[in-house]
């Protein structure tokens, strides 16, 4: 601005001194030939006027503030331009309020008031007086320097419901078989799973969710249809990731359940840490009986362990594909799936029927000269080392399986051999009609009927 000035007052003066000049003058007398008297009459002055340049002022420098869910899909932070952020079967921070679809509405945010502070001096509700639970909220004190109040008035907010307290009991006292009973049939347990509503469910998941998928196989060497195979068989693709809240779950089966108590109410412990860790209300998420939470149902501990942070919006949502599947395979990376190996191959049988005096099951193996021995090959190579052999008892009489080693790791996410053939067999369908480009575009399937699934989880877990 001082140079500015400087620039007006010299133009000022410039002309001042001009018009000055031209007023100084006066006319000069001369005596001309014909006796008349002539005035000179001097030139005009030549007026030049200085207009001084329009003022431009400098462009603003502006300064935008985004927060953090913000930050990751304006294309101020990229280098391209990205596509509005959709974020399927999303459980939002606290306060966010969007609709429970896998297809959610992509309007923004809204952000409403923070997380209630929950506090009250002694427990109350349903489990006013448990010792475990008051136990509990001593612990979360000494060990976590969590405020006693403010756990009482978490735990004095849930509920055991009677559906969670049935499934304590029955969780804390099997059933137990006796020597004549098989147990469920394969056909039948095959018949929940292999269904076209999970086949053209997991089509339409990979073909929207394509790059996640070759993005996790290539980095954890896990195939984007066991991926798949593993988010179909636990919820769908997110299409059931459980109707009781997590609290309500986790407090039920960890102080009502003699047999497995202490594990739940470790979890629950787990459950309090990443809750305080991301600001989470943890009275919002959903999960299952257990308190397995979001698209590949992971208990709070594992979500610690193995959770990915894979659409790389800074925390491990599992209820977004994203990180979801790279949760799923860096799961089975960590517990020892070998890429290119085949996960289970059918057996055929070589003569002898001493394979039948084997025990089956993921819990006992074999080496393959052994089942050789016995009897019992499998029908092509892709398996080495210890192998599991299969039996699955069907309508049509038995049938005899070699589970390599990725078989085996597929029981370490749930220790069932039933459950590792069911994500086999869902993969092998979703890779067919992958494989084989179908036009077919299956529709895509609500995450829940429950319309406030948004609002009642958590967008972070981490």
């Amino acid at each position: 601005m001082k140079n500015l000035r400087g620039y007006f007052k010299m133009t000022g003066l410039v002309g001042i001194v001009v018009l000055l000049g031209a007023c100084s003058s006066t006319p000069e007398v001369k005596a001309g030939t014909s006796g008349f008297v002539e005035a000179s009459v001097p030139p005009k002055p030549i007026l030049v006027t200085l207009h001084p340049a329009p003022y431009v002022p400098p462009k603003p420098i502006v300064v935008a503030v985004y927060n953090e869910a913000e930050r990751t899909s304006n294309s101020v932070y990229s280098t391209r331009q990205k596509q509005p952020l959709i974020r399927p079967a999303t459980v939002p921070r606290s306060g966010i309020q969007l609709k429970a679809s896998y297809q959610p509405q992509t309007k923004p945010a809204v952000f409403q008031k923070s997380i209630p502070r929950y506090s009250q001096s002694r427990l109350t509700g349903d489990f006013a007086g448990n010792l475990r639970a008051e136990a509990f909220v001593r612990m979360m004190s000494s060990r976590h320097g969590f405020d006693p109040a403010y756990v009482a008035g978490v735990l004095s907010r849930a509920n055991a419901t009677s559906w969670l307290r049935k499934q304590a009991y029955k969780d804390a006292n099997p059933s137990k078989r006796t020597k004549k009973s098989v147990g469920p049939s394969w056909s039948n347990y095959r018949r929940r799973f292999i269904t076209s509503k999970h086949i053209n469910g997991g089509v339409a998941f990979y073909n929207r969710h394509r790059s996640s998928l070759q993005r996790a196989a290539a980095q954890y060497g896990v195939p984007a249809e066991y991926i798949l195979g593993i988010l179909g068989v636990e919820t769908i693709y997110g299409g059931n990731v459980g109707s009781d809240r997590a609290i309500d779950a986790l407090a039920t089966m960890g102080f009502m359940n003699a047999r497995r108590g202490n594990y739940f109410t470790s979890e629950l412990e787990s459950y309090f840490i990443m809750a305080r860790r991301a600001r989470l209300d943890p009275l919002k998420p959903k999960a299952s009986w257990a308190g397995a939470l979001g698209l590949p149902q992971f208990m709070p501990s594992n979500i610690k362990k193995y959770g990915v942070d894979y659409n790389g919006d800074g925390a491990v949502n599992l209820w977004t594909p994203q990180d979801a599947i790279g949760s799923v395979a860096n799961y089975l990376r960590s517990h020892g799936w070998k890429p290119g190996e085949t996960v289970a191959i059918p057996a055929v049988k070589t003569g002898s029927k001493r394979y039948t005096r084997l025990k089956n099951g993921f819990k006992y193996k074999y080496s393959l000269s052994k089942l050789a021995h016995n009897g019992l090959r499998p029908a092509y190579g892709g398996v080495s080392g210890n192998v599991n052999m299969v039996k699955l008892r069907t309508k049509r009489g038995n049938e005899y399986w070699i589970g390599g080693n990725n078989f085996y790791v597929i029981t370490r996410y749930n220790h069932s051999s039933h459950y590792a053939m069911a994500v086999h067999q869902l993969a092998q369908e979703i890779h067919k009609r992958v494989r084989t480009g179908s036009r077919y575009q299956p529709r895509i399937i609500e995450a829940s009927a429950d319309q406030n699934l948004l609002r009642q989880a958590a967008n972070t877990l981490l």
